[in-house]
Protein backbone atom coordinates (compact mmCIF):
# COMPACT_ATOMS: atom_id res chain seq x y z
CA UNK A 1 0.00 0.00 0.00
CA UNK A 2 1.56 3.53 -1.33
CA UNK A 3 1.22 6.64 1.39
CA UNK A 4 1.03 8.86 -1.82
CA UNK A 5 4.44 10.59 -3.71
CA UNK A 6 7.49 11.10 -1.12
CA UNK A 7 9.17 14.64 -0.57
CA UNK A 8 11.26 14.35 -3.86
CA UNK A 9 8.57 13.76 -6.27
CA UNK A 10 6.60 16.44 -4.79
CA UNK A 11 9.28 18.72 -5.21
CA UNK A 12 10.11 17.82 -8.93
CA UNK A 13 6.23 18.15 -9.57
CA UNK A 14 6.35 21.50 -7.92
CA UNK A 15 9.00 22.35 -10.33
CA UNK A 16 6.94 21.45 -12.88
CA UNK A 17 3.75 23.40 -11.94
CA UNK A 18 5.93 26.47 -11.48
CA UNK A 19 7.58 26.56 -14.42
CA UNK A 20 5.15 23.83 -17.08
CA UNK A 21 7.10 24.61 -20.17
CA UNK A 22 10.92 24.38 -18.77
CA UNK A 23 13.55 21.55 -19.34
CA UNK A 24 15.37 20.83 -16.42
CA UNK A 25 18.65 18.57 -15.92
CA UNK A 26 18.88 16.27 -13.46
CA UNK A 27 21.32 18.88 -11.35
CA UNK A 28 18.96 21.28 -11.04
CA UNK A 29 16.11 19.01 -9.99
CA UNK A 30 18.60 17.94 -7.65
CA UNK A 31 19.07 21.20 -6.36
CA UNK A 32 15.16 21.55 -5.81
CA UNK A 33 14.85 18.38 -4.30
CA UNK A 34 17.65 18.98 -1.72
CA UNK A 35 17.85 22.18 -1.35
CA UNK A 36 21.15 23.58 0.67
CA UNK A 37 22.82 19.96 0.55
CA UNK A 38 26.33 19.46 -2.01
CA UNK A 39 25.04 17.22 -4.88
CA UNK A 40 26.57 13.68 -4.91
CA UNK A 41 25.42 10.42 -6.78
CA UNK A 42 22.87 9.55 -4.64
CA UNK A 43 20.86 12.66 -5.29
CA UNK A 44 20.98 12.47 -8.72
CA UNK A 45 19.74 8.41 -8.41
CA UNK A 46 17.07 9.03 -6.26
CA UNK A 47 15.94 12.04 -8.41
CA UNK A 48 16.23 9.78 -11.52
CA UNK A 49 13.95 7.39 -9.39
CA UNK A 50 11.65 9.43 -8.57
CA UNK A 51 11.11 10.86 -12.42
CA UNK A 52 10.82 7.17 -13.16
CA UNK A 53 8.33 6.86 -11.19
CA UNK A 54 6.25 10.52 -11.77
CA UNK A 55 7.29 10.75 -15.55
CA UNK A 56 4.49 8.84 -17.37
CA UNK A 57 1.38 10.25 -15.03
CA UNK A 58 2.85 14.16 -15.70
CA UNK A 59 3.51 13.76 -19.49
CA UNK A 60 7.24 14.15 -18.85
CA UNK A 61 9.80 12.89 -21.36
CA UNK A 62 13.32 13.02 -20.82
CA UNK A 63 16.04 13.33 -23.46
CA UNK A 64 19.98 13.89 -24.25
CA UNK A 65 21.78 16.53 -25.96
CA UNK A 66 25.09 16.82 -26.17
CA UNK A 67 27.74 19.37 -23.73
CA UNK A 68 28.99 22.14 -25.43
CA UNK A 69 32.70 20.91 -25.60
CA UNK A 70 31.67 17.83 -27.10
CA UNK A 71 32.70 15.00 -24.70
CA UNK A 72 29.47 13.42 -22.99
CA UNK A 73 25.43 13.90 -22.68
CA UNK A 74 23.54 16.75 -20.57
CA UNK A 75 19.89 14.47 -19.68
CA UNK A 76 16.99 16.88 -19.76
CA UNK A 77 13.38 16.46 -18.60
CA UNK A 78 10.57 18.38 -19.67
CA UNK A 79 7.17 18.16 -20.66
CA UNK A 80 5.98 17.31 -24.31
CA UNK A 81 5.07 19.81 -26.30
CA UNK A 82 1.88 18.47 -26.98
CA UNK A 83 1.02 18.23 -23.19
Amino acid sequence: MSRGPGIVQRRIMAAFEDQPAKRFTVEELCELAYPGEPIERKHKESVRRALNKIAPDAGLWKSRTALPDGFGWRHLVGRSASY
